[in-house]
């Protein structure tokens, strides 16, 4: 279980992750989800500037604690995108 989803056992549903990319360049989001695809975890943000749209990442064990990857494919995003939409369709607007 990753350290995002204990937190949701632990608190309310409202709060922000703040992610450091490969480069060093921080970001904040506000958490949306968790969706499980293949037994894999994958977490979707929306970027606190952001305009409506959501980045969504893959959730990876280290030995150091978690790692998130940006997904990319476009197959992929299209397929977990379609599992949060049919989880929170009366809690956002996909229009």
């Amino acid at each position: 279980m990753s350290d995002l989803l204990n937190k949701l056992n632990d608190e309310d549903l409202d709060f922000t992750v703040t992610i450091k990319d490969t480069d060093g360049i921080t970001a904040t989001y506000e958490f949306l989800d968790i969706v499980f695809l293949d037994n894999l975890e994958y977490i979707i943000l929306a970027p606190e500037d952001g305009d409506g749209y959501v980045d969504i990442f893959r959730v990876i064990k280290t030995t150091s604690g978690e790692a998130y990857k940006r997904i990319t494919d476009d197959r992929l995003l299209d397929e977990i995108f379609e599992i949060f939409r049919r989880k929170n369709e009366d809690e956002f607007d996909f229009d």
